[in-house]
């Protein structure tokens, strides 16, 4: 009797111990990533941003004193204000456009209609926008990070390049 009280006893420690939950384990062909490499190119693209945001906030403030800079980056002037209502998320907007680089070299001129919140525009040109009434005209100063990266937009914008956009906000009707 106490062999099969010791031998019971014994399986039930073997079956406690074997119900504890293994380890997960990576699959052999599955390589843990070193992030250095990411980090580095984080921290330069981070470097080349405030470079940019010091040398924007010069060059905004030397066009005109007027340029105010919005907080995700991008400076701004409304030229001349309107009486329509405020622009907001999910707004029909028609507007007329000039493109041009710091240097004054005109890129693209044209009229555009866009829904705000689609991502059909760069994205500091959308924000910009939703600071704006309708019949606003602005100009905003789009650094590279919230223009078209650090790709452009080839042929026209090289890499790294910041952007003017002019803009005359059309009246909604």
């Amino acid at each position: 009797m106490k062999k099969m009280g010791f031998l019971l006893a014994c399986c039930l420690c073997i079956g406690f111990l074997s119900c504890k939950k293994q380890a997960p384990q990576l699959p052999s062909n599955k390589v843990v990533a070193d992030n250095t490499e990411t980090k580095t190119l984080l921290d330069i693209n981070q470097n080349l941003a405030l470079k940019e945001d010091s040398l924007l906030e010069v060059f905004a403030l030397k066009k005109d004193k007027t340029f105010r800079q919005n907080e995700i980056g991008f400076w701004y002037k409304i030229v001349l204000a309107g009486k329509g209502p405020k622009v907001e998320d999910k707004s029909t907007c028609n507007f007329s456009y000039r493109l041009t680089l710091l240097n004054g070299k005109t890129v693209e001129e044209d009229k555009k209609q866009i829904v705000i919140g689609k991502k059909q525009v760069v994205s500091g040109l959308e924000e910009g926008m939703k600071l704006l009434h309708y019949g606003d005209s602005a100009t905003f100063i789009i650094p590279w990070y919230l223009g078209y990266g650090m790709n452009g937009n080839k042929p026209l914008i090289p890499p790294y390049t910041s952007i003017i956009y002019q803009i005359k906000l059309e009246n909604q009707y």
